[in-house]
């Protein structure tokens, strides 16, 4: 397990290679700033593709996914600019086409934590001494493949001087930067 990696199982994503992981760095350097960033490598073939957003939340009873706090939202291929649409009826969909020559996306976003509790679903999860990392949060991946065929390797990097706990079983921990077990679970309409 190198000190990027961790395992991640996904829900509904498109038909990837399994033995092609995802990757999902997360900078969390910047938490008691409010803002998370995230890098993803998603492997892909050409042709069109279905990013999402997590719509259905664990332990939530709606489709609460915070999407109106993911911005900055960009798609490249071999270190090119890939064009993207919203899908016109799910917010949660980001529709693109993976050029020829591809086998990867490069997804760079971020996520702005709520800074007040507007509503049961949008409470603080930072300070500047604390913070409660979703990862959730920071990730789009394919739609359409069954959640035990689809593996991440995450990572997430710490600000100077924190610490980190888990309930999750830990991959290695460098100086700020730490990895865990993490899961995703389908939408209903997919289970």
């Amino acid at each position: 397990c190198s000190r990027w990696s961790v395992v991640l199982l996904l829900a509904a994503a498109t038909p990837l290679r399994a033995e092609a992981p995802i990757t999902l760095e997360v900078d969390a350097s910047r938490v008691g700033k409010k803002i998370l960033h995230a890098r993803l490598t998603i492997p892909a073939k050409p042709g069109r593709l279905t990013l999402v957003y997590p719509k259905w939340i664990p332990g939530d009873h709606g489709p609460t996914g915070p999407i109106t706090d993911l911005v900055d939202v960009k798609i490249a291929a071999g270190g090119k600019r890939v064009a993207w649409e919203r899908d016109p009826e799910d917010m949660f969909a980001f529709h693109c086409d993976v050029p020829d020559g591809a086998d990867a996306l490069e997804v760079s976003l971020s996520y702005l934590p709520p800074t007040t509790k507007d509503n049961l679903f949008s409470t603080p999860m930072s300070s500047a001494k604390l913070a409660v990392i979703n990862w959730n949060h920071v990730l789009l991946y394919p739609k359409g493949v069954k959640i035990q065929e689809v593996q991440c390797r995450a990572s997430l990097r710490l600000p100077a001087g924190w610490k980190f706990g888990t309930a999750l079983p830990n991959g290695k921990s460098a100086e700020q930067l730490t990895t865990c077990l993490l899961y995703t679970s389908p939408s209903p309409r997919d289970r």
